[in-house]
């Protein structure tokens, strides 16, 4: 599959080339960019604290698993499912503008929501409401900042920028747990709230002194907004643009499938150590797979005169799918099984920032700026919504089919079984592997 990635990339296209972003670049400095990425850290932050915190208000209050879940699912569902409209709208209306616009429609969502707190009547009925809600808004954060930075930086150097983005994402998603968890230790829910709220301020601050600059030449055609097309044949303009482009839709099915294996691998990690090990190795584990992302947020830095980036891409992904395969033999040695896990955690986060951070420059520099609202946002849905649905799926597969075939008589007991071992854990280094196999294949 990977070496097809790159013999239908020849086939179809040469270099691409997104001609828009070159006559843009000496209108806006990198010092645009770094307050606009600031402004989204610090919104982010606040933002993944208050779901953070309100997932353990919530499983606090009704000692249900499942609803704890349905918020995570609120705080990601909607924000997917409507990128193909916000699309539509980054492509006929100013971004900067869009991007405050978001931030203060999810800002307001957390100040009705501590608003009811604080009147002892919020409820998880309400909280669904207003997460669902807030996040739709921050849809319009993601997809303005996604189809603002190839307008704001060189072409030739947007991996180096995406290393910035993502080592700026991947700090705030470690700082996260434990910042929530202190707020809510010390001040409670309601600090958490106040944070939020402050987030976004803080945000739509910085964002006013550079938004008038981003307006003014924000990669649109200018031309959509005068045109009577309905939104709904907006929305499916980024669908045909796709079917007329072969080799993007190949590269968008085909990450898809990287990300549905991802979210397997990712789901199933900490049953994994945990069916042989403490939830202190966990942490080690998952401590080790943090620093990954940033070790290879920093090593895009240092990738920016790499032209061939689809060549980048594919060798990327053959590492991936070799770490992944050699989980198959972590337990041949179990006094060094937990050691071999962490090394193969932080490879996969490394490897897996720069592949997300590669593709994306791909589609930046293969879609036109004036198209990227509607095509990026479909991109996104696509590749995003397979990881939810390997979340629902990597527990059935590991507990009903793989964990099974693996224990006492079990289908691959005396066949496989013998050579990576058998009991608790195999089924899903098992399946690790075969995840490994369809990313090479």
């Amino acid at each position: 599959m990977v070496g097809g990635i790159y013999l239908v990339w020849n086939t179809y296209m040469s270099q691409p080339t997104n001609t828009t972003l070159e006559s843009q670049d000496s209108k806006f400095g990198n010092a645009t960019y770094f307050m606009m990425l600031a402004a989204t850290l610090i919104s982010l932050l606040g933002t993944l604290m208050t779901d953070f915190a309100l997932g353990q208000w919530v499983y606090k209050q009704t000692n249900s698993a499942t609803a704890y879940g349905v918020i995570g699912f609120a705080a990601l569902a909607p924000q997917l499912l409507f990128t193909p409209l916000v699309g539509t709208f980054l492509d006929r209306y100013p971004r900067g503008t869009i991007m405050i616009i978001g931030h203060i429609g999810a800002g307001l969502c957390t100040l009705i929501m501590m608003t009811l707190y604080a009147n002892k009547v919020l409820s998880f009925e309400w909280i669904l409401v207003f997460v669902s809600i807030g996040s739709i808004f921050n849809s319009f954060i993601s997809q303005s900042f996604m189809v603002l930075v190839p307008v704001l930086v060189k072409q030739d150097k947007l991996i180096k920028y995406q290393g910035f983005s993502q080592g700026g994402l991947g700090m705030v998603e470690l700082s996260v747990p434990a910042l929530a968890a202190l707020f809510l230790v010390t001040i409670g829910l309601k600090g958490v709230f106040i944070f939020d709220i402050a987030s976004f301020l803080s945000a739509i601050f910085i964002l006013s002194f550079i938004v008038r600059g981003i307006n003014r030449n924000d990669g649109r055609s200018g031309n959509i907004e005068g045109e009577a097309i309905s939104i709904i044949e907006q929305v499916r303009f980024g669908f045909k643009y796709l079917t007329g482009h072969k080799y993007l839709l190949l590269l968008l099915t085909f990450m898809g499938m990287v990300n549905f294996s991802i979210g397997i691998v990712h789901v199933l990690l900490t049953p994994l150590v945990l069916s042989f090990s403490t939830v202190v190795e966990l942490g080690t584990v998952l401590t080790a797979a943090g620093v990954g992302t940033l070790v290879g947020s920093f090593t895009l830095m240092f990738l920016s005169d790499i032209r061939d980036k689809n060549k980048l891409l594919c060798w990327v992904l053959y590492l991936i799918g070799i770490v992944l395969i050699s989980s198959l033999f972590i337990f041949v040695n179990q006094k060094i099984t937990i050691w071999l896990l962490v090394g193969i955690a932080m490879m996969m986060t490394l490897l897996f920032v720069m592949v997300e951070s590669v593709n994306q420059v791909i589609w930046q520099t293969s879609v036109p700026s004036e198209l990227q609202g509607r095509v990026l946002s479909v991109q996104t849905l696509v590749t995003q919504m397979s990881l939810p649905l390997a979340f629902l799926i990597a527990g059935p597969l590991a507990d009903f089919i793989f964990e099974p075939m693996f224990n006492q008589d079990g289908l691959l007991t005396n066949n496989i079984g013998e050579i990576i071992g058998t009991g608790p854990g195999r089924g899903i280094v098992f399946l690790y592997g075969l995840c490994g196999l369809i990313i090479i294949f």
